[in-house]
């Protein structure tokens, strides 16, 4: 983990401001940071702070003022510093901040082909690819390209939160959506129907692959591109920030032969991922491992993946009903979300199977009721579920400020996330509650007994430890606010 850095603070009765990725890139584009050595730090009122390796260089502040920042103060930094800001922030994002800061005009040329004829070095193909890389330099999850007009938008999302990032000039995001059409092999000609692909592109660190979905709007055509992750980068429990006590039993439920492991909670707090990073801690070599998945994201050679394909007619209970023809050990469904997926699933399970699946609820023991309304048996529930996990996704305090805000969290104060998670483990009291159709208040009553903590409980540990704040708890759980978090009133 990176040393947190110097805290930078601001002049005496001035108001401290700090810096977007975007907003740092429009002040002190690349070539002056990489020329001149330097980097912006904050706003203290009107006045622009830039980091300097030699702030006494007087064409230093005559660039920054033609750069149109009449008042400007150069403050020294590190050679450290000013290599990781330089590396992690000017670097992807800075060579697309290059590229459009050319291409302020539409050219009198065919702007679909470049240098030679060559549609590749077309400014479209160079500034989605650059991007693209951008983003995975990130870590990224969604990269939105809204055009528009007067003023396109891209947007990244990062550590679940969409931020602002640099984009094309109008009349080139059009045709950036075209570029996106090509390449995952849709209908260029169509644009009043949604279409959906995947195309694939290249980094040093090998290919990539992406989910595409283009959406019209009255604005013109959208695209969210999912970045998805690959073999050699699926994260195992501890890169997850899995805690000890709760990664040991997520394995020991794993490696029993068959029974029931259900994962809860929205859509993004990263069920998928863990799952994933589960299954890598099964004996893939002994065992036959299936998964069924809507749509594949996270790509596993030591997994058989099935797709689901409802415009084929095959849905999650389809091929549940397949894969159990194949003589699986190990099976994992996406998502239990309709009355026939959830009896298959207890059934899979109840014959032999060890069956892990996703539910939509709000914590691990009300899957027991979600699972009830599907119209689950209770009975064979309670005799199947191993283990019943819920978990959110939080972000941590910035280990570059300490939560002050700079420029590599984007003055958030926040960067990076942590796992939070609750489990509950199938005992005799609570399989007789789960029976009866016991409500949450029962139920949770004799969880506890065997270890159950609720997310809020195990979110002000973290808060305790200076791992998250107040502020995030309460946005990630959705409570009125973070008292009681910190053990007192908001900070």
């Amino acid at each position: 983990m990176a040393q947190p850095l110097p805290t930078d603070r601001a002049l005496p009765g001035t108001a401290r401001r700090e810096l977007s990725l975007l907003e740092g890139l429009r002040a002190v584009p690349p070539r002056v940071a990489r020329g001149h050595q330097v980097i912006p730090l904050r706003y203290e009122g009107e006045r622009l702070v830039v980091g300097a390796r030699d702030p006494g260089r007087p064409r230093t502040l005559d660039t920054l003022r033609r750069l149109g920042h009449p008042d400007v103060v150069l403050e020294p930094i590190s050679a450290e510093r000013y290599q990781e800001v330089l590396g992690k922030w000017y670097g992807p994002a800075g060579d697309v901040a290059e590229l459009v800061s050319g291409l302020a005009a539409a050219p009198s040329a065919d702007p679909s082909l470049g240098p030679g004829g060559a549609p590749e070095l077309a400014p479209a193909s160079r500034f989605l690819e650059l991007t693209l890389r951008a983003a995975v330099a990130e870590r990224a999850s969604d990269v939105h390209i809204e055009p528009d007009p007067r003023s396109p938008r891209v947007r990244f999302r990062v550590d679940g939160i969409l931020a602002e990032r640099v984009a094309p000039p109008a009349w080139l995001a059009g045709r950036v959506i075209g570029r996106i059409k090509a390449l995952a092999g849709l209908a260029l000609g169509e644009c009043l129907f949604p279409q959906d692909g995947v195309l694939e592109f290249q980094t040093p660190a090998g290919p990539v692959a992406v989910r595409v979905s283009i959406l019209p709007t009255a604005r013109g055509e959208c695209a969210v591109l999912r970045l998805l992750t690959v073999e050699d980068s699926i994260p195992t429990l501890d890169d997850l920030g899995v805690p000890g006590e709760v990664s040991r039993k997520l394995v020991a439920a794993a490696s029993a032969p068959e029974g029931l492991i259900v994962f809860a909670g929205p859509t993004g707090s990263g069920k998928t991922t863990t799952l994933h990073a589960l299954l890598h801690t099964v004996d893939a070599d002994r065992r036959n491992v299936i998964s069924i998945e809507d749509p594949v994201e996270i790509r596993s050679r030591r997994l058989r993946q099935v797709p689901v394909r409802r415009d084929l007619g095959l849905d999650f209970a389809g091929a549940l009903r397949s894969v159990l023809r194949q003589d699986p050990d190990v099976i994992l469904v996406g998502e239990t979300r309709d009355a026939e997926t959830a009896q298959l699933v207890v059934q899979a399970a109840l014959a032999g199977h060890l069956v892990l699946t996703t539910v939509h609820a709000a914590s691990a023991l009300e899957t027991f009721d979600r699972f009830g309304q599907l119209g689950a048996d209770r009975a064979l529930l309670a005799q199947v579920m191993r283990l019943s996990v819920s978990q959110r996704l939080l972000r941590r305090i910035c280990p570059y400020c300490a939560g002050e805000g700079c420029f590599a969290c984007e003055g958030s104060g926040l960067k990076g996330r942590t796992g939070l998670y609750e489990l509950v483990t199938m005992s005799g009291p609570l399989a007789s509650l789960v029976r009866q159709g016991a409500d949450p208040g029962e139920l949770r009553r004799a969880a506890r007994d065997h270890g159950y903590r609720p997310l809020h409980e195990t979110a002000r540990d973290l808060v305790r430890r200076g791992v998250t704040t107040p502020a995030e708890t309460a946005r990630v759980l959705d409570v009125e606010g973070p008292r009681d978090l910190d053990g007192g009133a908001a900070r």
